[in-house]
């Protein structure tokens, strides 16, 4: 049985929500790594089991904070990010990782409590409008709603990627704010993009430990 006091967390979208940060933490507290793969559980250290990147990841440190801000006694991170995902690809060829990953939480017994996105870096780079954005958005969302998972999805406004030279930011960062929807439970997460260089690699784009 799931303690009461317990958080459990997907993660999804693109790099930096995909153990592309540069450097590995190992979380000290009772936070725990769901495996899509296996739909085992394991203690969470760096790179996360889940996703595609072998570097840091921002769950090992957010699962930690949790536990000693008091808010929760558990965590338990899903992560099913893809590094370089563009929306239109989530929703597409890569929907996969939110079936299985809904499929390996039901076998589980497990239900969300929080849904984390952190993408748009990608759709940054290509000519996708602020209102393809949204809609591609929250037909992801309904993937998890149509599944019986009501938690809040936090999407976080994140396009800056410095060495690829993205063209199409602002359309992606307003497609983030208007995707945000009560009836949908979608909430305005973290402005990523406030994080400047001082908080990323030497790429301008995945976050080192100060990011």
């Amino acid at each position: 049985p799931v303690p009461e006091k317990t958080a459990i967390i997907v993660v999804h979208g693109q790099s930096n929500a995909a153990n592309w940060g540069s450097t590995r933490y190992t979380s000290r507290e009772a936070v725990d790594n769901f495996d899509p793969g296996t739909g085992k559980c394991f203690a969470a250290a760096d790179p996360l089991l889940g996703t595609d990147g072998t570097g840091g990841s921002f769950a090992t440190r957010l699962g930690d904070m949790l536990i000693q801000s008091g808010l929760y006694d558990r965590v338990i991170f899903m992560p099913i990010a893809k590094g370089g995902a563009s929306l239109s690809f989530l929703n597409n060829e890569g929907a996969e990782l939110t079936t299985n990953g809904i499929a390996k939480l039901k076998a589980a017994g497990l239900t969300p409590t929080h849904i984390l996105f952190q993408q748009g870096e990608r759709d940054a780079l290509m000519t996708t409008t602020a209102e393809q954005y949204a809609a591609l958005l929250h037909q992801l969302v309904k993937r998890f709603r149509a599944a019986g998972f009501d938690a809040p999805f936090y999407v976080s406004r994140s396009a800056k990627c410095d060495f690829a030279g993205p063209t199409n930011v602002a359309a992606v960062r307003a497609g983030q704010l208007s995707a945000v929807d009560m009836a949908l439970n979608i909430r305005q997460g973290p402005d990523t993009d406030t994080i400047g260089n001082e908080g990323r690699s030497a790429d301008g784009c995945h976050m080192n430990e100060i990011g």
